[in-house]
């Protein structure tokens, strides 16, 4: 007898301990679904940034990217700090612009829901010198896909994960 009782009171205590604490486990479905609502809001609001984790140019292999090179997005302004690898058909002016660097005020965005799961994201900026295409492939878990069209060079693809933006 005495045993059931010290059974039964172990028992009511590892099934309350989330009460006592107050804290609710959430299951993968849960956690998958707040992801994609963080990532739906996110990508609606224009305020967003693409970490890329690696590069894979046209001729050549994956290269792993260490941190730090990323795409920031908002509703004003693209800042893009990007390695670039592969073939140049014309030679930069300036050695210090071997990567995909810039900062556009100005610049066409256009974004769709894409067949199966996430978005589609179209953007052109306008200001600048040189002209990139840029198109993001964002999935609802954050992951994402940014390929990168330069009419002065190969293109690039890289891979990597969408995430908040630091506000300046």
């Amino acid at each position: 007898m005495k045993k059931i009782g010290i059974f039964i009171l172990l028992l009511s205590f590892v099934s309350g301990n989330d009460m006592i604490y107050g804290q609710e486990k959430k299951t993968k479905k849960q956690r998958q679904e707040e992801q994609a609502e963080k990532v739906r809001k996110m990508v609606e609001d224009r305020d967003y940034k693409f970490s890329a984790q690696t590069a894979l140019p046209m001729s050549g292999s994956t290269l792993n990217l260490t941190g730090g090179y990323d795409l920031s997005v908002s509703k004003d302004t693209i800042v893009a700090y990007l390695p670039y690898f592969g073939r140049a058909y014309v030679a930069p002016m300036d050695n210090t612009q071997t990567g995909i660097q810039f900062e556009s005020t100005k610049f066409e965005y256009e974004r769709e829901d894409a067949k199966k799961d996430g978005w589609n994201i179209y953007i052109t900026p306008i200001d600048g010198q040189k002209r990139y295409e840029l198109t993001l492939r964002v999935s609802s878990s954050g992951s994402a896909t940014l390929m990168v069209n330069d009419d002065t060079r190969q293109s690039i693809t890289f891979y990597g994960y969408i995430g908040e933006r630091k506000k300046k």
